[in-house]
């Protein structure tokens, strides 16, 4: 079968880098992938789902997303068929059943046969970290160019309560690296509030988290895992958490190898809690998470387990921000569940 590929490309990212150097990287890409490329652009947030769901339609079968991680989400969601947010409007995810919401989180792939190419197009390219992709753009086209090997990986889907005051529904979403939960979140939604007036994502992340970490309180979350193998619950798990995890990548921005024992293709989420922490405690948890797997090990109060299904409850009113691949979703509760080597990236 030959291969007909289109680049989805957002001129916006890298703080709107790509755009202005997009020659550059138009002409990189040709190099490793041939010239026969084809390439749309975004104009606004979403248009990436759209816009792979229409090739994928056209029977395009290899999908390169040129943007940072939020841009590689919105494509992978255009992989599956869409889902309205309207089948999840009266569902109270404090008291949904199991079987209830494990059918209406079932996925349908628009064409299994076609792959991700996963770029560095970003400023902090994550999902490249957790794949361990080289973090040079042309060095990774040149290695994924090389490559004849691709892999399915576990995708993750998520109903988050939206934070829209004037909307009172759920909202539907899949994501291929990590959800954060909690003050991560936080940090992240107030970080993009900043950078609609100040280009620079340093700036606009240090000046989010200088607002948001001295003043952050924990909430009181019960986090229970269940299998869809059994439809069970494994565990549960009622404790004040000042930040939390799922993850099916290993890294959040940041550096931060957080789900030290996580496998994009084995079938788990990956959860981590860190509890009650002030603001200062709370960066000396990051450092020692930075140190590896033992540093969570040996911490008490850092929770992590596995499982293929975890709900994140909390009241309404704690207004606990859940953001997945870096891009603020909505609110707790939420709840995640993995979907097992369906999606094909190359590798």
């Amino acid at each position: 079968m030959s291969v007909k590929s289109i680049v989805i490309v957002n001129p916006n990212s890298k703080g709107g880098q790509t755009g202005k150097n997009w020659e550059s990287i138009k002409s990189i890409l040709q190099k490793y992938f041939g010239s026969d490329l084809e390439f749309v652009f975004t104009k606004k947030s979403g248009d990436g789902t759209l816009i792979t769901r229409s090739y994928l339609e056209k029977g395009y079968n290899n999908i390169i997303p040129i943007g940072g991680d939020g841009m590689i989400n919105e494509v992978s969601n255009g992989f599956f068929k869409y889902i309205s947010n309207d089948k999840f409007d009266d569902v109270d995810l404090m008291t949904a059943e199991y079987d209830k919401i494990l059918t209406l989180t079932e996925l349908e792939q628009i064409d299994g046969d076609c792959t991700l190419t996963i770029l560095p197009g970003g400023t902090r390219n994550v999902l490249v970290r957790s794949l361990g992709f080289p973090q040079d753009f042309a060095e990774c086209c040149k290695y994924l160019s090389e490559s004849t090997t691709t892999r399915m990986v576990d995708i993750i889907s998520c109903v988050a309560k939206t934070s829209t005051e004037n909307f009172a529904g759920n909202q539907f979403r899949v994501f291929l690296n990590a959800a954060e939960i909690g003050l991560g979140a936080e940090i992240i939604e107030k970080g993009k509030i900043v950078r609609d007036q100040i280009s620079s994502r340093i700036l606009s992340t240090i000046t989010s988290i200088v607002a948001t970490l001295p003043v952050y309180k924990s909430n009181v979350c019960q986090i229970i895992e269940g299998s869809t193998l059994d439809h069970k619950i494994v565990n549960s798990l009622t404790t004040k958490m000042t930040m939390g995890m799922v993850s099916n990548g290993s890294f959040l921005g940041g550096g931060f190898q957080v789900a030290t024992r996580a496998d994009v293709a084995d079938g788990l989420l990956d959860t981590i809690v860190i509890k009650n922490s002030d603001s200062f405690k709370i960066l000396q948890k990051l450092v020692n998470i930075k140190k590896g797997e033992e540093a969570i090990d040996n911490e008490n109060d850092i929770y992590y387990g596995q499982s293929q299904t975890v709900s994140w409850l909390t009241e309404l009113q704690n207004n606990v921000t859940v953001s997945l691949d870096g891009e603020p979703v909505g609110i707790l509760p939420a709840f995640f569940r993995v979907h097992p080597k369906f999606i094909k990236v190359r590798m």
